[in-house]
């Protein structure tokens, strides 16, 4: 009964971490920009989530429908403001941009500090602590919740990048810039969606994620080792390798926690991430 337990929380949590790092992937695949300030946004999702739920009563899963536009207008935003600018002017914009986005980062967590405090939060609704038997596990409504939230978010950007226009134009952006704009993409237009994308997909996952955890502004940093293991193995700008990589992550995380102390979960992901960078340093799928 504890392995299935395990299986069953590591899909779920596989899932959310999936969710979390899709976006950071896809900005990073097609803009060659490594967004650190990905996890502070989303804890920034998340406490917009918890206030309308605290304050106004809205579902935070509702609250979405106002968060997820809110997020795409400011991923819009700040690369019409910070990022197109950097790659006009900076040879390096990777590096360039991991410094920039780190500096991001620390700015939010702090105004977080500021109007929340440092305080932990529990996202707490009607349903969240209620408790349903999956074969014989039992696993709260919120982590189920959690979970349909981050399938649904995974479904919707993998059609959207297979079967529209906007998205097939995405990918041609990320494998090849100067043969997408000479075919007559609007190079510019596209890296400002995929960042309104990114940053939208990321309120969801921060939601997602708070179904499961509780969080403070500070939680971005260990968002963040999550975002990277799930990336670098799945491949950068990858879906499907992000989906299948999170996952992979979940298992582990839950599977491994059954035989070691659980100090040594991360160090048995990082073995893995290593391992994996040595065989085969692209990850496990290429957009």
């Amino acid at each position: 009964m504890a392995i299935v337990e395990a299986v069953l929380l590591g899909v779920l949590l596989g899932l959310v971490y999936a969710t979390l790092s899709v976006g950071f992937s896809l900005i990073w695949g097609t803009l060659d920009v490594i967004h650190v300030s990905h996890g502070a946004f989303a804890i920034l999702a998340a406490y917009l989530a918890y206030t309308a739920n605290e304050s106004l009563g809205i579902d935070p899963v509702l609250a979405l429908l106002g968060i997820v536009p809110l997020f795409f207008g400011l991923g819009v935003g700040l690369y019409e403001l910070l990022f197109r600018p950097l790659a006009e002017r900076a040879q390096e914009v990777a590096f360039v941009s991991l410094v920039l986005t780190f500096g991001l980062a620390i700015a939010l967590e702090n105004l977080l500090v500021v109007q929340f405090s440092a305080d932990p939060r529990v996202l707490q609704t009607g349903y969240t602590r209620e408790v349903v038997d999956v074969a014989g596990v039992p696993l709260t409504t919120g982590r189920l919740v959690g979970a349909g939230l981050a399938v649904l978010t995974l479904v919707m950007v993998y059609l959207f990048l297979k079967r529209t226009y906007t998205g097939r134009a995405v990918l041609a952006v990320a494998q090849n810039d100067q043969g997408a704009a000479l075919s007559g993409i609007n190079e510019r237009r596209v890296s400002a969606i995929t960042f309104g994308v990114g940053l939208a997909t990321v309120a969801i996952a921060g939601v997602a994620t708070v179904m499961f955890w509780s969080f403070s502004p500070s939680e971005h940093i260990h968002w963040m080792v999550f975002v990277f293991i799930v990336t670098i193995l799945g491949g950068v700008g990858s879906v499907v390798g992000a989906t299948t990589a999170g996952l992979i992550t979940g298992l582990i995380s839950e599977l491994s926690a059954l035989v070691v102390p659980f100090v040594w979960v991360d160090f048995i992901l990082f073995g893995l991430l290593v391992g994996l960078l040595l065989v085969k340093p692209e990850g496990l799928f290429q957009q």
